[in-house]
């Protein structure tokens, strides 16, 4: 007859503090496979003690341990955990039904660690609690079931995987007479039609009688064994069941159990995330201000023309030159035959040159017996694709400037009304309306130009003058008529536009080969999203603060957790839970919480930008100003780094909580009060 547990002189000793305790000592016994053995003995005996060896949960100080063949007594923990997994079934005292798992669910625990699909370990359990009496109570809660059914539903777990070993620690301690002379018949009848080694710890004589041996314990050792009925024969036995291999949670059933565990205390969950929501919602909030304002920037740049390069005079470098009012000659003069150079270029789409006025020169514009001074911001004669056009022209009359119109002038909306406020009419009785310019240079001399208006355009097109001439328009005016009288020997600034961005570096070299200064719009647009990025990163910083401060919230509430659910985790532990499937359930329900807050933080964030954005535009209507695009934009990567961090905030906060779980004796949780 084959042994399934040899016990070869075990021994069991505690440490309390500087006393040493011999829980067992010089345990010699062997049961059959099939046998039905109560252990009984006065409180202290060492009969759990002896039933937590058997089972894995604990190891002998000294001695041998075999169960079904397994060395106990030299296995790791991966092989415990297989043997109580596979090959054990308990049965507790007070049950130990998980209060928030239905009946069907908590019998299903085993078979959901051992990777059992959720249909097959459904209709395991289902068949199973039917054949305790359970059928009609699957779906109720340990709080809604009696003592009797609690316990029934208990042995239901206990022979869910088929284990050939049930150990059971006073299963009718907390049952009346009747109740648990019922759960004895039903255990005894379990271990005749299964065949299953059955090892009942119990004070009850009662409870004692049903078993084929009763094994005496006194002071931690056997004091006596006696024989109740013949042991059967092994052939009359069904077979071994073959040790499955060992599944894992799924993750399908790890987000259900985390999601069953957070609805248990959901006031102090919420409050918890609101920690990750607030941390969230400023993250998002902040930064999408950020996008909006550089996408912004980019539109500008881009309808500025990225393919833009400026190319202006190189001054001389003397450490000594103190120039504050630019009477500085440059090394090099940006004189016509450099602007024809540059347009020759294959590179080349076309070059607009810039003069620059000084504050003493006077314009003014005669029209209708109305002579009406100029205000000039600076630059002069900029044409429709120059630096001045932040915006592509809107004309509320006329048509703009066309390729080459060198004798016609736009008028700015102010510079109309200015036109309009004595004659009335509107800005379409202007159009084709002949206008002279008179200029008086700093000597004196005052110099005419004829030209007709063709076009009204809004005022906010354009941003340096009242007027607007098309491109090389400023050379007829200045350039022939004398530009040594404006004490100049050149342009300003050559604004040269590419083919196309590809071509910019092309340009660039070539106004550095003829040692000019230049810079393109593109480098420009490159700077400011540098300055962006790092005023992003800085408000993205302020919510990283507020969300490293709910790292604290989420790891006190998971040792709170953990110190509600010891008992839980010693169960967990009993049924064949490994310490890292502990670990991965407590920072699962970590992780859980913080990706909660972030979705929530998200959405939130996402509307306190949209409130932001709607602010911003009345108040810029207000102001004036239209055409602006969104000022809040929550762009993917930021919606999704939003919820990463959140979930990383999650894994931090619960790291050293679930790895302190996961560490649990198994042992001391199960006697966690």
């Amino acid at each position: 007859m084959d042994k399934a547990i040899q016990l070869l002189d075990v021994r069991r000793q505690y440490h309390l503090g500087s006393t040493d305790v011999n829980a067992l000592e010089n345990i010699n016994l062997e049961i059959d496979q099939g046998e039905f053995v109560a252990l009984v003995g006065p409180s202290g005996s060492g009969k759990s003690t002896l039933l937590h060896l058997l089972g894995g949960l604990d190891r002998p100080t000294s001695g041998e341990i075999y169960v079904r063949g397994l060395s106990l007594h030299t296995a790791n923990e991966e092989e415990l955990t297989g043997h109580r997994r596979h090959n054990t079934g308990f049965i507790f005292q007070t049950f130990n039904l998980l209060p928030t798992l239905t009946a069907l669910e908590n019998v299903t625990l085993p078979l959901m660690l051992g990777g059992v699909g959720i249909a097959e370990r459904n209709q395991r359990s289902t068949q199973l609690l039917e054949r305790v009496g359970l059928g009609d109570r699957l779906h109720h809660r340990p709080t809604e079931l009696s003592g009797g059914e609690q316990q029934r539903a208990a042995i239901a777990r206990a022979l869910v995987n088929e284990p050939q070993l049930i150990l059971a620690d006073e299963p009718t301690g907390n049952l009346d007479s009747s109740t648990g002379a019922d759960v004895m018949n039903l255990l005894r009848e379990l271990n005749s039609e299964r065949g299953v080694t059955l090892i009942v710890v119990t004070h009850d004589a009662e409870v004692a009688a049903y078993a084929d041996r009763i094994v005496h314990l006194r002071d931690g050792q056997i004091s006596q064994i006696e024989t109740t009925k013949a042991t059967p024969d092994q052939a009359e036995l069904p077979a071994p069941a073959e040790t499955p291999s060992n599944g894992g949670l799924s993750f399908r059933d790890l987000l259900r159990t985390s999601l069953s565990n957070l609805r248990r205390r959901p006031v102090r969950n919420v409050l918890t995330s609101a920690g990750v929501v607030i941390g969230i919602v400023t993250l998002v909030a902040m930064v999408s201000v950020g996008v909006g304002v550089q996408a912004e920037i980019n539109r500008n740049f881009q309808a500025l023309g990225l393919e833009n390069v400026f190319v202006s005079p190189a001054f001389p470098e003397e450490e000594d030159a103190f120039d504050p009012f630019g009477f500085a000659e440059p090394k090099a003069p940006l004189t016509p035959d450099i602007a024809v150079a540059f347009r020759e270029l294959p590179e080349v789409d076309s070059v607009t040159p810039v003069l620059s006025l000084p504050s003493n020169l006077e314009v003014s514009l005669t029209f209708d017996d109305q002579t009406l001074p100029l205000r000039l911001a600076g630059d002069f004669g900029r044409g429709p694709q120059g630096p001045g056009n932040l915006t592509p022209p809107e004309m509320l009359a006329g048509e703009p400037l066309g390729e080459g119109d060198t004798e016609s002038m736009v008028l700015l909306t102010d510079l109309a009304d200015q036109l309009l406020s004595e004659s009335g009419g509107d800005y379409a009785d202007l159009i084709g309306q002949m206008v002279t310019l008179t200029v008086r240079l700093p000597r004196g001399e005052t110099r005419d130009f004829t030209t007709t208006i063709i076009g009204v355009e809004d005022d906010r097109s354009f941003y340096s003058a009242d007027i607007g001439l098309q491109e090389r328009t400023e050379i007829k005016i200045w350039w022939f008529g004398r530009p040594d009288t404006l004490n100049t020997d050149g342009y300003d600034m050559l604004v040269v536009r590419a083919v196309n961005q590809s071509a910019v570096p092309a340009v660039l070299d070539v106004a550095e080969g003829l040692g000019l200064e230049a810079q393109s719009l593109g480098a420009v647009l490159e700077i400011a999203n540098r300055v962006l990025a790092v005023m992003q990163a800085l408000l993205g910083s302020v919510g990283g603060l507020a969300l490293l401060v709910a790292t604290l919230g989420v790891a006190n509430t998971m040792m709170m957790a953990i110190y509600e659910r010891t008992r839980e985790i010693g169960v967990l532990k009993a049924l064949g839970a490994r310490n890292k499937e502990v670990r991965r359930m407590f920072t699962a329900d970590a992780v859980l919480l913080g990706f909660i807050g972030g979705v929530v933080g998200l959405i939130l964030g996402t509307l306190l930008g949209r409130l932001v954005d709607w602010i911003g535009h009345l108040y810029l209507a207000n102001e004036g100003v239209t055409g602006i695009g969104p000022i809040s934009i929550v762009p993917p990567w930021l919606a999704i780094g939003s919820l990463v961090f959140a979930a990383f905030i999650g894994v931090l906060g619960g790291f050293y909580p679930a790895t302190r779980a996961a560490r649990l004796d198994p042992v001391v949780a199960l006697k966690h009060e």
